[in-house]
């Protein structure tokens, strides 16, 4: 009873609803339509794949045939170069730049990480850029959404029209007519949906139009309609959430493309980024300092030949071109064109790589002697500034003084959980252990379990008021709401691959890959380390060298000072042992300011050895995941001071201007930048350039000096006081 009513109740609505599905049928359809296919499709679509227009393709194609390329405003707009005759004629205007400033210039204006030896022109595809990690979330092919893709909901709807005419030898199979004419139609909708498991949901609904003229027909003309539901569920080789999620559904052996393959490819493709980052940061300290090396150098040689010149005429009044006299003239004369041509090469400069990454140390080795103008060019190259704009950059910043202390265990575990590569590595590791595992997943038999649920119906007219039982039911639709007819069906089915030798075999790739992956870590770790040994008996050597130079420096300028006061006092010093002195003097100015430079260099290599060159800077990525911790390898966390600091954004735009501290001792006041520049500064306060936690720490033990290095010892005022006014007051020609 209970059956029965429940039936006539269902009938009963389905009998009111049909006159407003009649009415609602096409709208529904067109309502379809849309969904479907309008959010993608446009009107301009069809006009390309329909009627075939080109207008776009071509516009394209004739720009490709067209020689002259678009010039970008960055290129076009840049001014003539700075040369000696403009410094001579006085048209340049300095503008003096911190360290600070100068790297917040290159995140500023740097969409792209460059560097100085002309890898975006040899082979730009291995050019980093802000856009790299979109560019790895969206490929359709290994990106991450693709990887999700696999699991999104397919809407599939076929609508088939046949009209058949045949001629059969044998009424039977044509229902009684030997002349058998048919129209057909056939109209499928059918929703599926991939589960993290690996099952396989589908609801279906089938209409079939039948009008031929079959004499044993019931109806000429009828309706089958059916709703089904089906199963097909992976027991063995393709089931469970750990394969899918690896390899992805219907992966197939030795291609795994699941979300966590996705995901890792992602995070390598940041750990690519950061490392490109971190050589770009490097890149752009080291040019600083090359410049101010140049700036000094020429200083020292403009003075020792203002120097030679005042000696030449001092000679020369007294020559008389014989003896002595004409000897001293011709030497003094030599000596002041040699270093008038050492000016002007220091001035110009030479077209030289300069100071970059992995030209020694992987941080940088000083070169040095490339001139003001060539090494003031590089920088611009790398902060994305002009080559020329009618100014000159000019270092406000001094290299450090102090002595400082790496602690190296505390060095060794911040080079271990902070360097990129390591991290880059680990991943990779990760990755092969998961292919590793969705790998052992084909050395089993392909086993499913396929069920399906039908509910049917059958009658005159798709939708239509009357009887829905029986044998002659008034709709297909009503019929198949009344419930009377359903069908089922279970079963399984396996396929085994006899010798599973495509299984085993990408067992044995993937176990070999995993032992390579691990192979090249270990000897990662086994360099770095090495790396970090020599960058921090590096930094030792070159704070020695650096005391050394110093007392050179003091010593040879006493010298000099005490022939020209001897001189001055009228007492007679030969003008060869003048010049000599001159000469010692010029190249002990510069050796010492070049050992400033390599303390300065060496003390940002044990950084970058260790990984926190961008944690030194106060920078930090942000993005949408944290690659770093996605495989953690043994749960530690970082240093303190890892997660602070100022933000660099891969973006389209360009990121925002970090405020770096300085590392110098008189850091100039910024009147160059501009307001708008300004504006992007985040308000982060400045800090000690050793971050808290790191291993660095500031010492100044007179124990360890001898006597000769305790009285060149001098406090940071001093070193600026050795020097920092010939910087400001640095040669116009």
């Amino acid at each position: 009873m209970l059956q029965t009513a429940c039936r006539n109740l269902v009938r009963s609505s389905f009998h009111c609803l049909i006159p407003r599905l009649r009415r609602r049928a096409i709208t529904f359809t067109l309502a379809l339509s849309v969904t479907t296919f309008g959010c993608v499709t446009r009107p301009q679509t069809w006009q390309k794949t329909v009627r075939n227009d080109t207008t776009e393709v071509d516009r394209v194609t004739d720009q490709i045939d067209n020689p002259a390329p678009t010039i970008f405003h960055e290129a076009s707009n840049t001014g003539s170069p700075v040369t000696a005759e403009v410094i001579s004629a006085n048209e340049v205007s300095y503008v003096d730049r911190n360290l600070d400033e100068v790297l917040r210039d290159a995140l500023q204006y740097s969409t792209v990480m460059r560097d100085a030896g002309g890898v975006i022109l040899r082979a730009p595809d291995a050019v980093k850029t802000t856009l790299s990690t979109q560019i790895q979330q969206t490929d359709p092919r290994f990106g991450k959404e693709s990887a999700l893709s696999a699991f999104d909901a397919q809407l599939a709807a076929t609508a088939n029209f046949n009209n058949n005419n045949r001629i059969y030898n044998n009424n039977f199979y044509s229902g009684g007519a030997t002349f058998f004419k048919q129209d057909l139609n056939d109209y499928q909708l059918e929703l599926s949906k991939r589960t993290a498991t690996g099952s396989l949901l589908a609801v279906r609904g089938v209409n079939n139009y039948d009008a031929n003229n079959a004499p044993a027909n019931t109806f000429y003309s009828s309706w089958n309609s059916w709703v089904e539901g089906e199963l097909r569920q992976p027991l063995l080789q393709g089931g469970g959430i750990e394969f899918n999620r690896i390899a992805g559904p219907g992966a197939t052996p030795g291609v795994y493309n699941g979300v966590l393959i996705a995901k890792a490819n992602a995070d390598i493709n940041e750990h690519d980024f950061t490392i490109a980052l971190t050589d770009f940061v490097s890149n752009v300290e080291n040019a600083y300092w090359d410049l101010y090396l140049s700036y000094r150098e020429l200083d020292a040689r403009k003075k020792a030949m203002e120097h030679a010149l005042v000696i030449w005429n001092e000679t020369k009044v007294n020559s008389e071109g014989i003896g002595v006299d004409a000897a001293s003239e011709a030497l003094a004369r030599q000596q002041y064109y040699q270093l008038k041509a050492e000016v002007d090469d220091a001035l110009s400069g030479r077209i030289l790589p300069g100071t970059q990454v992995r030209n020694g140390a992987s941080g940088g080795t000083l070169q040095g002697g490339s001139g003001v103008l060539a090494a003031e060019r590089r920088l611009r190259l790398l902060t994305g500034l002009p080559a020329s704009d009618g100014s000159l950059i000019r270092p406000a910043d001094e290299p450090p003084m102090a002595s400082v202390y790496f602690d190296w265990d505390s060095s060794m575990h911040e080079a271990m959980t902070l360097r990129p590569e390591i991290l880059k590595q680990n991943v990779a590791v990760k990755k092969r252990e998961l292919e590793l595992l969705a790998a052992r997943n084909f050395v089993n038999p392909r086993l499913d379990a396929v069920g399906r649920y039908r509910f049917r119906g059958f009658g005159k007219d798709l939708i239509a008021n009357g009887n829905q039982g029986g044998t002659s039911p008034a709709s297909s639709l009503g019929n198949l709401v009344n419930g009377e007819t359903q069908e089922w069906m279970m079963g399984v089915e396996l396929t085994v691959p006899i010798g599973y030798r495509k299984a085993h075999a990408a067992v044995d790739h993937a176990e070999l890959m995993l032992a390579r992956e691990r192979m090249i870590m270990k000897e990662q770790q086994r360099e770095i380390v090495s790396n970090l040994s020599g960058a921090t008996a590096d930094a030792v050597r070159a704070f020695q060298g650096l005391q050394n130079n110093l007392n050179q420096y003091l010593a040879a300028e006493e010298y000099f000072t005490a022939l020209v006061n001897q001189k001055q006092h009228g007492i007679e010093v030969p003008s060869d042992r003048l010049l000599d002195s001159q000469r010692r003097l010029v190249n002990a100015e510069i050796q010492f300011f070049r050992s400033r430079a390599e303390y300065a260099l060496a003390l940002k290599n044990v950084n970058y050895e260790k990984g926190a060159l961008l944690v030194y800077k106060d920078l930090r990525l942000a993005s949408d995941s944290q690659p770093a911790n996605t495989f953690p390898s043994d749960g530690t966390e970082a240093p303190n001071g890892q997660n602070e600091g100022r933000v660099i954004e891969e973006l389209p735009v360009a990121p925002p201007i970090p405020d770096v501290p300085s590392q110098g001792e008189n850091a100039a006041e910024d009147n160059s930048v501009d307001n708008a520049a300004a504006t992007s500064v985040s308000a982060i306060p400045k800090h000690n350039p050793v971050p808290s936690g790191s291993s660095a720490s500031l010492t100044e033990n007179s124990d360890d000096f001898t006597d000769v290095q305790r009285e060149a010892r001098i406090s940071n005022d001093d070193a600026a006081n050795a020097g920092q006014s010939r910087l400001n007051d640095s040669p116009r020609g």
